[in-house]
């Protein structure tokens, strides 16, 4: 999924389009960009001269749309790659990982596991930033820049609370984890970890998140239902997009 929108990022680039989904830094580059601007714009206005277009810090909410877009897209190619690999039998999938039935009383399971999973990460968080290895720190793969439009605050709610946990685990937990589970429980899940891990694109996160994807695919199968590893995925984007409202 991120693949493709990286993808698409590049693509519009090399297009020559003003393509701009993210901020262009921090708050102190923000702020240096625009002392820069008032230099050149005091220089311009007293020699005369043009004055120069004004340096853009925030992202661009249009592009923003585009990018959310193409990951929605993605998140619906992973359903069809699942659907197609099952010769599109919509019953055998439904049948195989168990989403026939499920109870609210079996969401304890995936509750306590989000819980030590988040536990986790902050610890492991919290000893990259003692550490001082920054790039180690995990970062949200859903741009902060997205609160501060309503539009592209519910879309991007929507694809991380919503579609996301449906298709990313049809597919690495459904489709890989599920593909690979003759080999036994340990190469399938280290696999499926594996790729879940890299298609989020985020070094911060490459450590805990491939935990977090063994974790999921304990939960699907400890029981053999998907929709506890779905409800896991569900709460912990869930509890990621409500920091993130907090912190915004």
């Amino acid at each position: 999924m991120f693949l493709f929108t990286q993808a698409l990022i590049v693509a519009i680039a090399a297009a020559g389009h003003d393509f701009v989904p993210y901020d262009t830094g921090d708050v102190f580059d923000k702020a240096g960009d625009i002392a820069k601007y008032g230099d050149e714009r005091l220089a311009a206005a007293t020699n005369g001269s043009e004055l120069p277009e004004p340096p853009r810090v925030l992202a661009d909410p249009n592009s923003l749309l585009i990018l959310l877009g193409a990951t929605f897209v993605s998140q619906g190619f992973f359903v069809f790659i699942l659907l197609a690999a099952t010769r599109l039998r919509s019953d055998a999938v439904t049948r195989a990982l168990g989403l026939r039935k499920y109870t609210f009383g079996d969401l304890w399971r995936p509750a306590a596991v989000v819980i030590a999973a988040y536990l986790g990460v902050a610890i492991y968080s919290v000893a990259m930033t003692a550490i001082g290895i920054d790039f180690l720190e995990p970062k949200s793969t859903v741009p902060s820049e997205v609160v501060r439009h309503g539009d592209t605050l519910a879309l991007a709610g929507v694809l991380a609370v919503v579609t996301a946990p449906i298709a990313e685990e049809l597919f690495f937990r459904g489709l890989v984890f599920g593909g690979l589970l003759k080999w036994g429980f340990w190469p399938a899940a280290t696999a499926s970890a594996a790729l879940f891990t890299l298609a989020h694109l985020d070094p911060g996160s490459m450590i805990p998140f491939f935990w977090v994807g063994v974790a999921m695919a304990w939960l699907f199968w400890s029981r053999g239902s998907l929709w506890d590893s779905i409800a896991f995925h569900f709460l912990f984007n869930l509890t990621s997009f409500l920091l993130l409202l907090a912190g915004t």
